[in-house]
């Protein structure tokens, strides 16, 4: 596998819980990768019309977040978790080759409309050295059995299947059995799902996780063209909900041409995801952390991708 690397974002709202996630996500594919690669967005989100970064993001403190998250990085790195790092500052070099490169020169915002970053997820692409990546958000939880790597089984079915650009592990805890009803990738997928042998596919590329093939994706570079450059020029203009979000540029590129991620059906790797991350979520992290490591979790979070915070407080409580 070392035409792979592993990738994590890792930005300022990132810093309460990075030292406790990313040790995790690394061990289940240190063997199976070339390296281990952290981009680190330092760069603050511009104001849209639903976002004031005077508000969500004020100096200093955001500047102070920066260089919490950038140590955090570094330490990271001096343990032995990372290998590489990629800062992305405001208007550094790299900004503009990816603007030019994955967008045409139509976008050169770091973020999209929401504050979320935007540039980030393509200097993965522009900055890792082998053809497949390992994307992960430096939030996400993910079980995986001993002696078995999610992304080796992808890689394999991905190289059979050539409009297969991306792959992930089921998006949310095995269900079937536990609740005696059909099987799928979770109880709330919203796109049309083709089952195959292996999984199911959609058109739908989530940015929490993927394995991606970069030669697959560069066929469909840039992203911003045909149908969705006119989306992109009338959102501009009419000021709603401009820039888009990565996902729904490679939704809207990728998936409306046909091609397509995998979602293995394997139930020896799954994933969870907090939408919001309160205080006692923090709090009771790392407890949650090690029951998914070990393939436990609440019935009721099976077939669910987003924390189910209540859930794991009760299951947590019975647990101790």
């Amino acid at each position: 596998m070392n035409d792979v690397t592993l990738q994590i974002n890792l930005s300022p709202g990132d810093i309460a819980y990075a030292q406790i996630t990313i040790p995790a996500l690394v061990k289940a594919h240190r063997a199976s990768v070339y390296e281990i690669l952290a981009i680190v967005d330092c760069c603050r989100p511009k104001k849209t019309k639903i976002v004031d970064p005077d508000r969500r993001f004020p100096e200093p403190e955001f500047r102070q977040r920066v260089d919490k998250i950038c140590a955090i990085a570094e330490e990271l790195k001096a343990k032995g978790y990372l290998d590489r790092i990629v800062y992305l500052h405001p208007d550094n070099s790299l900004q503009p080759i990816l603007s030019r490169k994955y967008l045409a020169n139509w976008v050169s915002e770091t973020h999209d409309y929401g504050g979320c970053a935007l540039m980030a997820y393509l200097a993965a692409f522009e900055a890792t050295t082998t053809r497949h990546l390992i994307h992960y958000d430096a939030d996400m939880l993910l079980y995986q059995a001993p002696d078995y790597d999610w992304s080796v089984e992808a890689k394999y079915l991905m190289d059979k299947e050539h409009k297969v650009v991306a792959a992930s592990p089921r998006i949310s805890p095995p269900f079937s059995q536990e609740k005696n009803l059909p099987d799928a990738p979770s109880l709330h997928e919203d796109r049309p799902l083709v089952p195959v042998e292996w999984g199911w596919y959609n058109d739908w590329f989530s940015n929490r996780c993927y394995l991606i093939d970069k030669e697959k994706l560069n066929s469909y570079l840039p992203l911003i063209q045909g149908r969705l450059l006119l989306e992109i020029l009338a959102v501009k203009y009419l000021n709603r909900g401009y820039p888009r979000s990565p996902e729904i540029m490679l939704f809207k590129r990728i998936g409306r041409t046909g091609g397509r991620r995998l979602n293995l059906k394997s139930e020896q790797a799954w994933l969870l995801h907090p939408t919001t991350k309160p205080s006692r979520y923090i709090e009771l992290l790392p407890q949650i952390q090690q029951h998914i490591l070990k393939g436990q979790v609440p019935v009721e979070q099976r077939g669910f991708a987003d924390i189910n915070l209540s859930a794991w407080e009760n299951f947590l409580a019975k647990s101790s």
